[in-house]
């Protein structure tokens, strides 16, 4: 297990600037309504897309598994929102609205290079809970809670969201 690092996490595991809030919910359009509506962020788009048929292949906690979310996209100035409801099967998403919570779930840094950094990163004990790829792009989940107190995730895309 990764120990607290010395210096902020950001610093020890060098990573670029914020890109994204991931925030866990038990009702999608129930959230999207809220964040639009109440707080005046967004729009928000909506992913139509199966993940089962994107990534070829998904990991949670080292193990092959089908799952599916959905998933909403918009912004707060510069920063993307993604919310996130888990639908069925194992995820980092179901495991966190089992443990009781909802809200406020990871902190995501888009990289260049995913591969690269998580050798690097396993290397200083962290591990991912979370993982999947398809051909030109990829995330993973860090197991860097108890360090920094709070999920990190990695993400490689050919480009970010308008």
């Amino acid at each position: 297990m990764f120990s607290k690092p010395s210096t902020g996490i950001r610093e020890t595991l060098d990573l670029p600037e914020l890109s994204q809030i991931g925030i866990v919910v038990k009702d999608l359009e129930q959230a999207v309504a809220y964040y639009e509506n109440t707080l005046g962020f967004g729009p928000f788009l909506r992913s139509g897309v199966d993940f089962n048929l994107v990534f070829e292949y998904i990991e949670y906690r080292g193990n092959r598994v089908e799952t599916e979310f959905l998933m909403a996209f918009g912004t707060i100035g510069s920063l993307e929102l993604e919310l996130i409801q888990p639908v069925s099967g194992p995820s980092i998403y179901r495991e966190f609205l089992d443990n009781g919570c909802e809200g406020f779930h990871h902190l995501c840094f888009d990289v260049d290079d995913l591969e690269e950094r998580l050798a690097r990163y396993r290397a200083m004990g962290i591990e991912a809970l979370m993982e999947g790829r398809t051909r030109d792009s990829g995330f993973a989940y860090l197991d860097t809670e108890q360090a920094g107190g709070v999920i990190i995730e990695l993400l490689q895309r050919p480009a970010r969201r308008p």
